[in-house]
């Protein structure tokens, strides 16, 4: 799940319902205000700590791989996002309980994110990092949204870090950390403050809505899973190396996808 938030377009809250603790996930975060809290945090303290082994370890490769092969990476990113498709769908019950309502929220959705993505569409090299308290402020915000992924199947967190234009600098900050620059401490606290309050209301409002209105949910998860295509494109191969490279990235990403997102696929909320 660690590496997964790296990469914008899948969400850790997806592969959570494939590995079958995503309900667990829901009821343990909400658990750690409660007399239950041992029993909470011997599942989620855990998870946290492996998902933060692999953000610091693998942050470097994949600011690499951002900043010097943007449009193969992000074509990879694209497989993966349609590969997850099918699968929303089918936990979605769309046979039977999609209405016209139901795909006109879908189209809304993508609408909107498809807006949402012209605000911020280039993935930056970031050489530095600027700790004003406005921008502290901004990535606490950014983190507290990007948080919602970790409970929200479909959606990346990374994808709506992406859109308010903090994914670069957090995948720096990160990167530069694991490198022992320790000035990028209070971009890390400002990031990971908003993550951890963005979790805890997250959990609860996700769980409201999927409890309550189930399929309405899973509707606006399709769209924003779709629509986050938007931020991810950056925009077509300029040779044939590209192509090729992009062309047989793009595949391996949709049948990975597909396949994670299958092989468990009667796992429900």
């Amino acid at each position: 799940m660690g590496i997964v938030e790296l990469i914008p377009g899948i969400s850790s809250g997806t592969l959570a319902l494939l590995l079958g603790i995503y309900d667990e996930l829901l009821i343990s975060i909400q658990k750690l205000f409660s007399k239950d809290f041992k029993k909470a945090a011997g599942f989620v303290f855990p998870l946290i700590i492996g998902m933060a082994i692999a953000i610091l370890s693998m942050s470097s490769v994949i600011n690499y791989f951002l900043v010097n092969h943007t449009i193969i990476v992000h074509w990879f990113f694209l497989g993966l996002v349609f590969g997850v498709v099918p699968m929303m769908f089918k936990l979605g019950n769309y046979k039977y309980e999609f209405k016209a309502v139901h795909y006109i929220l879908i189209v809304i959705t993508i609408v909107g994110m498809y807006f949402l993505s012209t605000v911020n569409t280039g993935v930056q090299d970031v050489t530095e990092v600027d700790t004003s308290p406005g921008v502290l402020l901004f990535l606490f915000i950014s983190g507290f949204l990007g948080a919602t992924a970790l409970v929200l199947p479909g959606l990346s967190g990374s994808v709506i870090l992406l859109i308010l234009g903090a994914y670069p600098v957090v995948i720096y900050s990160i990167s530069e950390f694991t490198s022992f620059n320790f000035e990028v401490l209070p971009v890390l606290f400002a990031t990971g403050f908003g993550i951890v309050f963005g979790v805890i209301f997250a959990s609860k409002f996700i769980h409201y809505l999927l409890t309550h209105f189930t399929y309405l949910t899973y509707a606006f998860i399709i769209g924003l899973l779709l629509g986050s295509s938007f931020p991810i494109y950056h925009g077509m191969p300029t040779n044939t190396v590209q192509w090729i490279l992009s062309v047989l990235l793009f595949l391996s990403g949709l049948i990975l996808s597909y396949y994670v997102s299958t092989k468990n696929n009667k796992e429900t909320i």
